[in-house]
């Protein structure tokens, strides 16, 4: 097989039935939100909130087959059609038969769920919601694709989507948003946002220390930069009179920071980047249950 059929054979991981994030940050960013949004709403334990939830993961897992389906697509129209389809027996592609049943179940989990939802819930932040998806989905899809995914404004905006399930969840519970559904949802992006690029800061320090030469900050200054946002954050929630909402940020704050100073300089200590997106995770974990006890 061509070095081109092979590049396409691995689009997509073989031996999967149904196609799912590897990123545990990702899982972090839609679920810990969502979470917080249920606790604080209250009334967590219906029909309605067991739809929002199925709705949210479903759309959540869609990225997957569609990526998956959009790579080969355009591996075809690159290289040719036998080379997006053929494996090293020379048989069609099994992954593309996973993503399009991974498409089938979780569009028909999306579909199902997001009916019943429209039954029981307001029709104008539904769809406003829905507005949102729709939009966003595609723009990450079309910059995944042609490998732009690193770029911040990119990496915020998806952030910002993730982290909306916050809003579906206050809704399911309470029928209708209040200000601390707005909280939730602005806190949990910021901080997702500041986690994301402290993450990527890291990875250009591990990338950096593996070859010679001056190391890159592009990715270290865009990671300062989310921080002193975060500050100004802080500073608005002070002048809101809310000081209480200080406290779920203060402690992944002081994390960042911490790791932005061993970033600092060449002699940047070296940690797997397993390490720190588990350590990103546990904080982020800590900032829910903060959230939620503050907003209770």
């Amino acid at each position: 097989m061509s070095a081109h059929a092979s590049t396409a054979a691995r689009i997509v991981p073989s031996g999967r039935r149904l196609l799912f994030p590897r990123e545990h940050g990702a899982w972090g960013l839609v679920s810990l939100p969502f979470l917080a949004g249920m606790l604080v709403a209250g009334d967590w334990a219906t029909l309605r909130m067991l739809a929002a939830a199925l709705a949210v993961f479903s759309i959540f897992l869609l990225r997957e087959p569609l990526l998956a389906l959009w790579r080969l697509r355009v591996a075809a129209s690159k290289y040719g059609p036998d080379a997006a389809g053929a494996t090293v027996n020379g048989s069609r592609q099994p992954e593309q038969e996973s993503a399009k049943l991974s498409l089938l179940i979780y569009g028909l989990g999306a579909l199902a769920s997001g009916s019943y939802l429209l039954l029981s819930l307001p029709l104008a932040p539904l769809l406003l919601l829905g507005s949102g998806a729709a939009l966003l989905l595609p723009i990450l899809l079309y910059f995944t694709v042609r490998n732009y995914q690193r770029h911040p404004a990119l990496q915020i905006a998806g952030v910002l989507g993730l982290t909306s399930s916050s809003l579906l969840a206050y809704l399911a519970g309470r029928g209708s948003w209040d200000e601390p559904a707005v909280w939730i949802w602005l806190l949990s992006a910021a901080h997702g946002s500041a986690s994301v690029l402290v993450v990527h800061a890291r990875l250009e320090a591990i990338l950096a220390a593996r070859k010679p030469g001056p190391a890159p900050t592009t990715d270290r200054r865009n990671a300062v930069l989310g921080q002193v946002g975060l500050g100004v954050l802080l500073a608005v929630v002070i002048a809101a009179g809310r000081p209480w909402l200080l406290v779920p940020l203060l402690p992944p704050m002081i994390l960042h920071c911490w790791e932005l100073w061993q970033l600092r300089g060449q002699g940047a200590p070296r940690v797997s980047l397993r390490r720190v997106g588990w350590t990103q995770l546990t904080a982020s974990v800590a900032f829910c249950l903060l959230l939620v006890a503050v907003l209770r």
